[in-house]
C-alpha cells in the first residue's frame, strides 16, 4: 500500500513543517481513515485497446483490493473501458462507434454499479458513452448504493472532436463525503472548467487522464487549478498517481512506469504496471 496522507483544509489550518516535512504529511502507512477523513483510492492501470472485458475484469481486481485498502472512493483513469480508443483513429469507424453503451443501461456501467453496490463504495469511472448517435468521453459516479449519482462529459476535446461529442456542463456531485467535481484529461488545462466546479461548491477534484504525465508536462498544470482554486486534486492516469493540495503543493506523486497502454500478450508481464494508490482527504458534509 502507498504511503496515507492526510491534509488539512488549507485555508483554516497553515501547513505547518517539521524537519522538512509537512504536518499533515506524518499519517503512518497502513492507518485506516477516521470519521473525519475519506479515503480515496486511484486505480492506475495500464490499458489494453478496445478490450472492453479484459479491461473491466482487470479494473474489477483492483477495485477491489481498493475496497480491501479501506477505500470509500474509488478512481480509474480516462476511458478505461475501452482503452482510450479515440486515440487510434485507424481503427473502424464502426468499431469504435460500437465501444461505446448508454448509461445506465449498458453491460459493463451494469456491473460497474452492482460492484459499486457490493463493495460500499463511491466509484468514479471512466467510459465512452453512447448517447444516440452522439459518443461521448464521459465519466460516472457511481453511489455505494448502485445509483447513478451523474455523469460529467469531457468539454476539451481536442482531436476527439472527429468521432466525439463535447460536455457543456460542469456538474458537482453530492455524495455522503462531500461535494465533487470531476476532469477528464485536457479539461484540467482550461482554468474555467475547474473554476466552474469551484464556484458550484466543489470540495475537491477528481481528474480522470490518459495523456500528458509527469513534473515536465502535466502536474505543474494541476498545481495551477489548485493554486487558483484552492482545492485538492486528486489525478489518476495509466502511469501516474498525483495529489495536488489547495496551496497547489504536491502532496503525493508517483510515475508507474513510462506507457500507458500494453498489448493483450504484455499483460502479467513487467510491463504491465498497476497499482492502486491511496490517500485521505478531510471530509466534508454532503
Amino acid at each position: 500500500m502507498s504511503r496515507l496522507v492526510t491534509i488539512a483544509l488549507f485555508l483554516l489550518f497553515p501547513t505547518v513543517v517539521v524537519a522538512g516535512v509537512p504536518a499533515w504529511a506524518a499519517m503512518p502507512e497502513g492507518d485506516q481513515p477516521t470519521g473525519k477523513e475519506v479515503r480515496i483510492a486511484g486505480v492506475v492501470l495500464k490499458w489494453i485497446r478496445t478490450d472492453k472485458e479484459v479491461n473491466l475484469r482487470r479494473a474489477e481486481a483492483l477495485i477491489r483490493e481498493a475496497a480491501a485498502g479501506g477505500a470509500q472512493i474509488v478512481c480509474t483513469t480516462e476511458c478505461f473501458l475501452d482503452g482510450y480508443a479515440i486515440a487510434d483513429k485507424s481503427i473502424p469507424l464502426d468499431k469504435y462507434r460500437a465501444l461505446g453503451e448508454p448509461i445506465p443501461d449498458g453491460p459493463c456501467y451494469t456491473r460497474l454499479a452492482a460492484l459499486a453496490r457490493e463493495l460500499k463504495l463511491l466509484l468514479v469511472a471512466g467510459m465512452l458513452e453512447a448517447d444516440g448517435e452522439a459518443r461521448c468521453n464521459t465519466a460516472v459516479v457511481i453511489s455505494p448504493e448502485g445509483r447513478l449519482l451523474g455523469k460529467y462529459r469531457k468539454q476539451h476535446l481536442e482531436h476527439e472532436l472527429v468521432r466525439n461529442r463535447p460536455g457543456t456542463d460542469s456538474p458537482v456531485f453530492a455524495t455522503p463525503y462531500g461535494r465533487i467535481g470531476v476532469m477528464i484529461c485536457a479539461d484540467r488545462r482550461l482554468p474555467e472548467i475547474a473554476g466552474n466546479l469551484k464556484q458550484q461548491g466543489a470540495d475537491f477534484l477528481l481528474c480522470l487522464s490518459g495523456g500528458m504525465f509527469g513534473p515536465k508536462s502535466n502536474d505543474w498544470i494541476l498545481q495551477a487549478r489548485s493554486r487558483e482554486t484552492h482545492l485538492p486534486i486528486v489525478f489518476v492516469h495509466p502511469a501516474e498517481f498525483l495529489v495536488t493540495g489547495p496551496d497547489g503543493s504536491i502532496l503525493e506523486r508517483t510515475i508507474l512506469g513510462d506507457s500507458l497502454l500494453i498489448a493483450p500478450a504484455e499483460a502479467g508481464t513487467p510491463k504491465d504496471k498497476n497499482q492502486v494508490f491511496y490517500f485521505d482527504l478531510p471530509r466534508s458534509a454532503p
